[in-house]
């Protein structure tokens, strides 16, 4: 069996975040807090494809003390609620 594709394993980590709404997780470690910001904001905006639609997902980068840095994203859901 062949192995997963990046592009799955961020759809199988975007389905375990909605299985645990408010639980956060780790992402992905990259190798700046440039990069690692740029992918918390493609998550939380739903510019990446996985973490769809906008605004279901926060997201945020950590910077570490080897330089480089982490993302943890968490899903929040809809406000499915019309009466505001």
């Amino acid at each position: 069996m062949p192995a997963p594709t990046r592009s799955q394993e961020a759809h199988d980590t975007a389905q375990a975040l909605r299985e645990h709404p408010g639980e956060w997780a780790h992402i992905e470690d990259l190798g700046n807090l440039n990069r690692a910001t740029n992918l918390a904001y493609r998550i939380r905006t739903g510019r990446h494809g996985a973490f769809r639609p906008a605004g279901t997902f926060d997201a945020t980068a950590r910077l570490n003390d080897d330089g480089t840095a982490s993302v943890y994203a968490c899903y929040v859901g809809t406000n499915n609620n019309p009466q505001q």
